[in-house]
């Protein structure tokens, strides 16, 4: 059945070559208990090993059933151990997070049966060796001699012709052990069994040969007894892989991960700091790369992050419900006047007022109070806000303002009130002097708007040319003269601040005049006296311009965009070149991170697997090729890694919708999402192939002993 033909077995260690076994010549049968003796270290578990191919062996030959095994390559060991040989061991070799019933079911399942076949048939064989009762326990809550039954009942799963037996009783008590005995005995039938023992006394009267080993060498060969023993006639050896499904891997898998919670939620939080800082660095260089491209408009006098500016080219107004059902918190309907630039003074002076230049906003813009206090709701009180990186003299020039009742001026008249000035702040958000109110009348942002407003026509759709504003009045209300041969073919708009375009209800009044004369507007008594009596020269009749304010601008631009309205972010602008150098090194420093990221992370992950080593040295013996553990490994971290990242996800989303982080969530869409997913399912690939070659790296011997880690 089994012969050995001038084995030999050495170990290296650092250099030094150590002999494991010399020259050895065995020959076994079928129906054989073998013993095998010799003192501590004389070389017998080595010998065991290398006959059920736990270990390898540098010369000779095995044979099994008349078929050479030098030849075979890892898989082929696996198979052999599967199909061949079952094991007993002093340290039993159970997988304690498992039940007695789902251990005597592994080699069942690693066999190609379904775990409803695989339960059926060990609940009988565990009924057999009186382990019912503790069918449902872990093997940490078994007894020794419960687990070496367990074991027992896991060796009785297979038919394997060979039952090796490893100081089978060596922890365990004298009665105990002479029970566990009996048990070999009872289930040995038609098999080779090999017992290595230090204790002879306790298994004379069941073996049928015994042999001493010493020093690597057989030094005493005696048989006892002839009973049972027999040849067997040569056969092909079977090591072909059995069928196992890939629904019984992923079942194994997930056993894996819920029965040792500890180790899953300590690798499921190293996955989860990797999934969010993953998250973070792929927001962050959409981030960088969306605004490398790009530069604030500073024509514009607040650019923040999240404002969109809705307008129409065509010069036609817009439509009010489609503006409000974007996403947004805040929506300013016309308000030209936060771009145009106007003079301000205090107590309604006449004769050469104190004046600064501002502009003027009703959105809450973030600032930082300097001197006085912010202003209250709902009242005629304002901030001034001057750009954070103003200078400290033009700050400290105009804190005169404070406390001062704030008039709009024109040339040296103080027209309208504004408001007090019950602070002084600091802004990043502005980039030039602002005042902010809760409320000022229409008033005041007419005439602010009416400001610096620009007309244009265009004649058979060429270029735009300004319109000619009359010096002096004319007629009795505001009107456009143009010439009779222009009528259907030109279009008049409107720039204010020569940021917005739009459109007023003016007249237009056609004559008949010399061809050289061009459109003029004329305004009627254009002077300041008549706006105190309400007369405006240009008055909305319609939604020109909407300024809106949005946590999602990306949404809302996508939104208006499909409404037909055009968009500009005035701190997204086309900027003139982008910096790719810059942009590749931030790329680059975001690769470099998930490498080192990768490397810390193993190493925290490799201590965790350390412990799981001789779980997976266990299924080894049983005989699961590297292949199928390959996969069980790589679907145990791809399913923590997937799930760590979705709470990663969620957590993220959470937070960013209560406390915005940095505004990243802005840049979160199905394409960052789908390359943050791939990098956490890389990250769970790469892991789980480094953890495969280091297992793989070694015997099933090492691993079961502990030293992969030692040795990786």
């Amino acid at each position: 059945m089994l012969e050995l033909k001038n084995v030999s077995k050495y170990y290296s260690n650092n250099g030094v070559v150590t002999l494991g076994l010399r020259n050895i010549n065995l020959r076994f049968k079928a129906g054989e208990i073998v013993a095998i003796t010799g003192d501590s270290g004389s070389g017998k578990s080595t010998l065991l090993n290398v006959i059920t191919a736990v270990d390898t062996y540098e010369e000779g030959e095995i044979y099994f059933q008349g078929n050479e095994t030098s030849y075979f390559n890892q898989n082929d060991m696996d198979m052999f151990r599967k199909n061949h040989i079952s094991f007993i061991f002093q340290n039993y070799n159970i997988i304690d997070s498992y039940t007695v019933l789902e251990n005597v079911m592994l080699p069942l399942i690693l066999n190609g049966k379904s775990f409803e076949e695989a339960r059926k048939e060990a609940i009988e064989i565990i009924d057999k060796v009186g382990l019912t009762k503790r069918i449902k326990h872990k093997g940490t809550k078994l007894s020794g001699g419960e687990k070496q039954r367990c074991v027992i009942a896991r060796a009785l799963t297979g038919n394997a012709k060979i039952l090796a037996c490893d100081e089978p009783t060596g922890n365990l008590d004298s009665e105990t052990g002479a029970e566990i005995i009996k048990l070999i005995q009872e289930v040995a039938q038609d098999r080779l069994v090999l017992i290595v023992t230090h204790n002879y006394e306790q298994v004379k009267d069941i073996i049928t040969r015994r042999i001493k080993v010493s020093d690597g060498e057989i030094v005493e060969d005696v048989q006892l007894s002839e009973h049972k023993a027999y040849e067997e006639e040569r056969t092909e050896l079977k090591t072909e892989e059995s069928s196992l499904k890939f629904s019984s891997l992923l079942k194994l898998a997930l056993k894996n991960i819920l029965s040792t919670p500890k180790r899953t939620i300590l690798s499921s939080i190293v996955f989860f700091v990797v999934s969010l800082f993953s998250l973070v660095l792929c927001l962050l260089a959409m981030q960088f790369s969306y605004d490398a491209g790009y530069e604030t408009n500073t024509l514009y006098g607040i650019a923040t992050k999240d404002q969109i500016v809705a307008f129409n080219n065509l010069h036609k107004g817009l439509d009010k419900e489609e503006l409000e059902t974007t996403d947004h918190y805040e929506i300013y309907y016309n308000n030209f006047y936060e771009s145009i630039e106007f003079v301000i003074g205090y107590e309604r002076q006449v004769a050469k007022p104190d004046t600064l230049s501002v502009h003027l906003t009703l959105h809450k813009i973030n600032y930082e109070i300097l001197e006085g206090k912010d202003c209250r709701e709902n009242s005629k009180e304002a901030v001034l806000v001057f750009p954070k990186d103003s200078n400290s003299y033009l700050i400290s020039k105009n804190k005169k303002f404070l406390n001062k009742m704030m008039c709009y001026i024109s040339g040296e008249v103080c027209i309208e009130e504004i408001g007090t000035i019950t602070g002084i702040a600091i802004s990043e958000e502005v980039n030039r002097p602002y005042i902010y109110t809760d409320e000022v009348s229409e008033e005041v942002i007419n005439l602010i708007t009416n400001q610096d407003v620009k007309g244009y026509y265009q004649i058979d759709g060429q270029e735009l040319q300004p319109l000619q504003f009359a010096t002096y009045v004319s007629g009795l209300r505001t009107h456009i003269a143009c010439p009779m041969k222009f009528k259907d073919r030109i279009d008049f708009s409107f720039l204010f601040g020569n940021l917005y375009a739009g459109t007023y209800d003016i007249p237009i009044i056609y004559y008949e005049e010399e061809d050289s004369l061009f459109p003029t507007l004329y305004p009627v008594l254009a002077v300041y006296s008549n706006y105190q009596q309400g007369k405006i020269p240009f008055e909305f009749d319609e939604i020109y311009e909407a300024t809106i304010y949005s946590h999602d601008i990306k949404k809302t631009k996508t939104q208006l965009e499909q409404a037909g309205i055009e968009v500009t972010m005035p701190s997204r602008v086309n900027g003139d070149q982008v910096n790719i150098a810059v942009l590749y090194l931030f790329i680059g420093i975001i690769v470099i991170s998930l490498i080192c990221l990768f490397f810390i992370s193993y190493i925290i992950l490799s201590r965790i697997y350390a412990s799981k080593t001789n779980e997976y040295g266990i299924m080894r013996t049983l005989g699961l090729i590297k292949k199928r553990l390959d996969k069980i490994v790589l679907l145990e971290n791809v399913g923590i890694g997937m799930t760590s990242s979705i709470l990663s996800l969620v957590l993220f989303v959470i937070v960013d919708a209560i406390y915005p982080i940095m505004r990243l969530g802005n840049y979160l869409s199905w394409i960052i999402i789908l390359v943050y997913f791939s990098i956490v399912f890389l990250f769970s690939l790469l892991i789980a192939r480094r953890f495969n070659r280091r297992l793989f790296k070694f015997s099933v011997n090492t691993t079961l002993k502990g030293e992969v880690a030692r040795n990786d």
